[in-house]
């Protein structure tokens, strides 16, 4: 009985040791994922984010790629948009004149007005399930960059900062500082 207590109490004492090698902030050490803060654009601390973190993180950079996809319908309303806007904004210039103290309006460029406001109306309208998706999309955002800010609050808790970035070791990106003027 003593051997099998003995057993047991062997299993427990390496089964939590590796529990707690795999929860100790040395793993994190190597993580790719890391919270670099600064302050006057000095780097002031590189931490290693948590895996809690990290999945924060990611869950955010998800719904940021999925609203990029999002975004470009509406990109392709703009674009067209921008050419009534143009040829509307010419019109409204030359609907009135003034004519001897009188002001006139000429009724078949305010026609072409109104035919250009519809035009403008009817490309809004079908981009309206764009327009949804993007504000549905909008509020997940949200919610899931204040999930990731409580995720990464511990971690700044007592810096004095004026800059974050989160970075992914293998992809990133030279820091480019920005000064508040």
């Amino acid at each position: 009985m003593k051997i099998k207590a003995l057993i047991t109490v062997l299993a427990s004492a390496v089964l939590t040791a590796c529990v707690a090698a795999n929860a100790s902030p040395e793993q994190n050490k190597d993580s790719d994922y890391r919270i670099q803060v600064f302050k006057e654009c000095e780097k002031i601390k590189d931490i290693a984010m948590s895996p809690d973190q990290i999945t924060a993180y990611q869950a955010l950079q998800n719904i940021e790629d999925k609203m990029t996809q999002l975004e470009a319908p509406m990109r392709d309303m703009d674009e067209e948009l921008e050419n009534y806007q143009e040829q509307l904004d010419e019109l409204t210039d030359a609907v009135t004149y003034e004519d001897d103290n009188v002001l006139k309006i000429d009724k078949q460029k305010l026609r072409e007005q109104k035919q250009l406001a519809r035009k403008i109306e009817q490309i809004v309208r079908h981009h309206e399930a764009d327009i949804r998706a993007i504000e549905s999309e909008a509020r997940r955002i949200e919610a899931a960059s204040k999930r990731f800010e409580r995720a990464i609050k511990p971690s700044l808790d007592g810096l004095e900062h004026d800059q974050v970035q989160i970075i992914n070791r293998k992809t990133a990106k030279p820091f480019k500082c920005y000064q508040m003027s």
